[in-house]
């Protein structure tokens, strides 16, 4: 009993830091967010915010994590409603790059002033293609058992391709419908006859 109530507690505490750091990285943006501004809006010391994460870096990668496994599901349901193949690429990476942009945390994440630290965190550090493969694998690998993918195609390297894509897009996003009908017809020219059999 006792193992689960510390457990509980462990949460607890991670889940205050983590809703004071997205406080934070409002308020101040992410560059000037310090370990010691969470910990005050926590109402925890500095060194148990450290306890919990490393580095402030660590704690922003934690909640890109968070904020794109709860928009999981939902995502996989949106590719899975679209009746093609090319449909369901297509329109599941233009919905990435929608919500990705929508969301406060990636928008601030890929703004011009932080994406060194954006790339760092999410490409550098691998989080980025993790994510994207734990959404688009089971997919792309399904899509090629049934024929629809050429056999050839490598996956994991498609996944990691379509991470890098979609945080390009993302950065440069324009809330026009344009632009996302720009997209549409680039992964139509370019992407889709390049993976899906003929």
């Amino acid at each position: 009993m006792a193992a689960s109530t510390d457990s509980d507690k462990r949460s607890d505490v991670q889940d205050a830091i983590l809703r004071a750091a997205e406080e934070c990285f409002a308020r101040f943006g992410l560059s000037k967010t310090t370990m010691e501004d969470v910990a005050r809006a926590a109402s925890l010391s500095r060194a148990t915010v450290y306890r919990y994460f490393r580095d402030r870096e660590a704690l922003i990668t934690e909640l890109v994590v968070r904020r794109a496994h709860t928009n999981m599901d939902k995502a996989r349901a949106h590719i899975n409603k679209w009746p093609t193949v090319s449909e369901r690429i297509v329109e599941g990476i233009c919905r990435d790059i929608r919500k990705g942009h929508s969301d406060p945390m990636v928008n601030r994440l890929v703004a011009p002033e932080s994406m060194a630290l954006s790339m760092q965190l999410l490409s550098v550090s691998g989080r980025a293609i993790e994510l994207t493969r734990e959404l688009w694998e089971p997919v792309l690998l399904a899509e090629q058992a049934a024929g629809n993918l050429r056999a050839e195609v490598d996956v994991e390297l498609l996944c990691e391709w379509i991470s890098e894509l979609e945080i390009m897009y993302i950065s440069q996003f324009d809330a026009g419908d344009h632009y996302l009908d720009r997209v549409r017809t680039k992964l139509r020219a370019f992407l889709i006859p390049a993976i899906v059999a003929d």
